[in-house]
């Protein structure tokens, strides 16, 4: 994969001050993006390196902030990326997918979507973890988010709605 592609996705639980922990997450070199959510966790926190050894060094980092509750870290494995849409962009919706089969055919059809920006096969609790971006969460829900269960193969989703975008640092 390369250095560019090079992704973990680190999904965190905060006790208390969530703008404590996110001002202190920002600090850590490799965290390119903390984003807050609804749902499970509270923050999506982008690291740029999809190598297991520098990926733990910086969970463990992540874990020492005060008021980091719990992490859950998924490594990319394989990437697909809408090549319309500007990555730098902070998403507004992400969603989690358990996938029963091939990932090629989920992922094809997910890459059709028009809110689309990047897809992530990822080891653990879901198989692919994808981002898009729209004008709304509604919008998203709708023209994207919803989609994914009508995907052959797609058994569970779970979506997560950034409530406050940031911006990379």
């Amino acid at each position: 994969m390369p250095k560019s592609e090079q992704t973990s996705w680190v999904f965190a639980n905060v006790k208390g001050g969530i703008t404590r922990a996110i001002s202190q997450l920002r600090k850590i070199n490799s965290v390119e993006t903390v984003t807050p959510v609804t749902g499970r966790f509270d923050l999506v926190i982008k690291i740029g390196t999809n190598e297991p050894r520098k990926a733990f060094s910086i969970v463990e980092k992540i874990r020492k902030i005060k008021g980091i509750a719990s992490t859950q870290t998924g490594i990319s494995l394989q990437k697909i990326s809408n090549p319309k849409k500007d990555e730098s962009e902070d998403p507004i919706a992400f969603a989690l997918v358990k996938v029963r089969g091939a990932f090629k055919n989920v992922l094809q059809k997910i890459k059709t979507f028009p809110n689309f920006v990047e897809a992530h096969v990822i080891p653990g609790e879901f198989d692919i973890f994808a981002t898009f971006h729209g004008y709304s969460p509604e919008e998203l829900l709708e023209t994207s988010v919803e989609k994914l269960s009508s995907i052959n193969g797609v058994t569970a989703i779970e979506t997560l709605v950034a409530w406050t975008p940031t911006s990379p640092f």
